[in-house]
């Protein structure tokens, strides 16, 4: 087939992709991807995929882009969920869409349930749904989770067990290596490789969202039942009175928790799950080219309003073959984040009240020279001086 020129421009020359059968049978490399269309997206805790567009070339590899086979991108794989071929103008076309194979770790169903509420670590919830499996799964926890209380747990996929600890461990952070599913803590996850964002420096066309839904600022304690059934302490409420002083009172419910039979560390835990700060979500362009880090840690600075925090890259979309297309990217937030807005938005209160005061003493000096009388034709000036109509 001969190809357009715009196609022939623009498909892969400088970075080797591959594509296998399923099996494993054969694998090939892949040289007909068209550069702009190829995308690598990543959310936390959410999706990991590519898409990209591909020129009908008459390889086996084109032939074998296809729903289940793998295609390999920096030695990750990726499994074909879509392809949608096009045909138009004297030329065929695959539009492909491949999520990470970790994903597909949803064919592992786990049959048993636990049934009631029961406590359970990080590693007891993988091990439940991944051990001795026959996919070649295998995972890893790094760093370090409280045990909790989860019910019922079981009856689902590997995929839902993912998403339990998730739900459960809101400090976790899943990120896989092929099929080899690592959970991370915050300060395992996190790395800060000494890198800034600058609005008008390095990224543009930036939006900050300030959202204050999931403030819980107040829990009530419940006791454990000792083996007579009573009680170790009486239901109690812990708060935060700075987070209520500033955004009322946001009831988070019940916190109960049979492992602790202490109240002071029932208290301490309890406090630990309080969220007492609305969260920032950042979303920008990027301008460099290099490629976005799951996890990295970089100084952000707005300097026309004095915002300057640090943040951490939590999802990002980019076309790595093609330099013109602006990455995106979005960064989390955390207590400290929320703290350099709020001082941020202050200063600009500040800057706009002395600016106010400034412009009122304007106006009422201004009106204080305009304030004049006229006699025989004169205009006499407030304050002395003499003008001629």
């Amino acid at each position: 087939m001969k190809l357009p020129l715009v196609f022939l421009l623009s498909i892969l020359t400088n970075e080797v992709l591959t594509v296998m059968k399923r099996d494993g049978t054969l694998q090939e490399p892949l040289q007909s991807i068209v550069k702009p269309t190829f995308n690598v997206s990543w959310e936390n805790n959410s999706q990991y995929q590519i898409t990209f567009t591909a020129v009908a070339d008459g390889s086996v590899a084109y032939a074998l882009l296809t729903a289940e086979n793998i295609v390999t991108w920096q030695g990750q794989q990726f499994v074909i969920k879509s392809n949608v071929p096009n045909y138009s103008g004297g030329y065929a076309t695959v539009t492909i869409t491949a999520t990470h194979i970790y994903m597909d770790c949803r064919k592992l169903f786990q049959h048993s349930k636990k049934d009631g509420t029961l406590t359970y670590s990080v590693s007891d919830v993988l091990s439940f749904y991944f051990a001795n499996n026959q996919l070649g799964y295998s995972y890893e926890v790094k760093g370090t989770f409280a045990k909790k209380q989860i019910s019922d747990l079981g009856g689902s996929n590997a995929f839902d067990g993912l998403s339990q600890i998730i739900s459960t461990w809101a400090d976790a952070f899943i990120f896989p290596d092929n099929k080899k599913i690592i959970v991370y803590d915050k300060s395992n996850f996190a790395k800060n490789l000494g890198n800034r964002l600058g609005y008008g420096y390095n990224s543009d066309n930036m939006v900050l969202t300030y959202d204050s839904t999931n403030i819980v600022n107040q829990l009530t304690v419940i006791s454990a039942q000792k083996d007579d059934g009573s009680s170790y302490w009486q239901p109690h409420v812990v708060k935060d009175e700075t987070s209520i002083n500033e955004y009322g009172v946001w009831d988070g419910g019940d916190f109960s928790d049979d492992r602790f039979t202490d109240v002071n560390a029932a208290d301490k835990a309890a406090k630990a799950q309080l969220v007492t700060e609305p969260s920032v979500s950042i979303t920008l362009d990027y301008l460099d080219t290099d490629v976005p880090i799951p996890g990295e840690v970089r100084r952000l600075e707005i300097l026309d309003t004095g915002f300057v925090t640090n943040v951490m890259v939590l999802s990002y979309s980019y076309y790595p073959l093609d330099p013109t297309q602006k990455p995106s990217i979005t960064l989390n937030s955390n207590a400290k984040t929320v703290l350099d807005f709020q001082r941020s938005n202050k200063q600009q209160l500040n800057q706009a009240r002395q600016n106010s005061t400034a412009l009122a003493k304007a106006i009422k000096e201004a009106n204080a020279k305009l304030n004049v009388i006229s006699q025989d034709g004169i205009w006499y000036e407030y304050g002395g001086t003499d003008v001629t109509r």
